[in-house]
């Protein structure tokens, strides 16, 4: 295959292409060491040399080093490790190697955000948002029995009368509008209308009585 491009990309760093479509992303240092320069020609084997002792290597540092500073989930990792260029067959073997070390479990990462968000959010909520985060649903509903089990129904419901005697203070649910109004506000939170009315009566009875 013939070198048809070399591109500065950052100070330093410079995408390469073969056959007039991308290929990878090396150092000047590594332009010299591989001896790329524009019209080279270049091999499979070699070719798959850089890849698998620059480019891959590469790839599997950066993937440890993002989740040395904090938890990603898979689809995250392969989005960071996407905008630094590497590609669909790189950025696989990067994610499989820190996966093969338990660096990387979207169940853990489901469980660690449903105990930090199990007081502040609605289940339905929280769902929603590991769902955004590329999570299966079958991880979250596991992740939630392990964390909880059956409790995560009874955390919610405290969440609920919690959330409903802040607002009955400033609004009046005796009132129908105003009831209307607090109902209408649990349920953008993700809370089941039909729940959120039983606990609201009793709420209201604690406050009368």
């Amino acid at each position: 295959m013939t070198v048809t491009a070399v591109e500065e990309y950052t100070k330093g760093r410079y995408k390469i292409f073969l056959n007039d479509e991308f290929a990878f992303v090396l150092y000047k240092g590594e332009l010299h060491k591989t001896g790329i320069a524009l019209s080279a020609e270049l091999d499979e084997s070699k070719i798959e040399e850089i890849n698998e002792s620059i480019v891959c290597k590469r790839a599997k540092l950066r993937a440890m080093n993002l989740l040395k500073s904090r938890d990603y989930t898979e689809k995250a990792l392969r989005r960071k490790l996407k905008d630094g260029l590497y590609t669909d067959e790189i950025i696989e073997k990067a994610v499989s190697y820190v996966k093969s070390y338990g660096y990387i479990d979207d169940c853990r990462y489901a469980q660690n955000y449903i105990r930090s968000n199990i007081k502040q959010r609605s289940r339905k909520e929280i769902h929603m948002k590991l769902l955004g985060k590329g999570i299966s649903p079958e991880t979250i509903d596991y992740a939630f029995e392990e964390e909880y089990g059956m409790d995560a129904d009874e955390g919610e419901e405290e969440l609920i009368k919690r959330l409903l005697m802040k607002k009955c203070r400033n609004t009046d649910a005796s009132d129908p509008a105003g009831r209307k109004k607090i109902l209408a506000y649990m349920y953008t939170k993700g809370f089941s209308t039909d729940k959120t009315e039983r606990l609201l009566d009793e709420v209201l009875l604690d406050i009368t009585s």
